[in-house]
């Protein structure tokens, strides 16, 4: 048991690590934060949903928005992102990043092309897969990067 659990942290660590040097030196990417650490659900592949959850009480930080971008979401308005994938690559379509305001709490979401995104990434995203969600920015402007940390994935 205590040897498969340091393999696990031993691959996350490398897939952290390999992330964050493509991100700085292969794109040029800054500023590379943890957004959350969660386990995909059903309802994140659902074609009729059409987004990726990431409930306000997980997130690891909220420093990954500037002021500006904040205050855009808090009027119901939606920003634009790039989301890097599994494969170190570009989904060829944006994000659109919004604040979904809930009963009993709040989640921003990744929306719009999400099920295009998960169909390029099927053979790695699915139920019960442990992703990170990262934020980064290139040039200034937000991005994502969507890592998965399962050891098979």
């Amino acid at each position: 048991m205590y040897a498969s659990m340091e393999r696990v942290k031993q691959v996350l660590d490398e897939r952290v690590a390999q992330l964050k040097e493509f991100i700085t030196t292969e794109i040029n990417g800054n500023d590379v934060k943890l957004v959350i650490k969660k386990e995909l659900y059903a309802s994140d592949l659902l074609k009729h949903q059409n987004r990726l959850s990431l409930p306000i009480n997980q997130l690891e930080t909220r420093e990954f928005l500037t002021e500006e971008e904040r205050k855009h979401l808090e009027k119901d308005k939606e920003l634009e992102v790039p989301l890097l994938g599994p494969t170190l690559q570009f989904h060829d379509k944006s994000m659109m990043l919004k604040k979904w305001h809930l009963t009993s709490s709040c989640s921003y979401v990744l929306k719009t092309n999400w099920n295009d995104f998960v169909k390029v990434n099927k053979d790695v995203l699915k139920e019960h897969t442990n992703i990170h969600v990262w934020s980064f920015r290139r040039d200034k402007q937000l991005c994502f990067a969507l890592a998965c940390i399962d050891e098979d994935a």
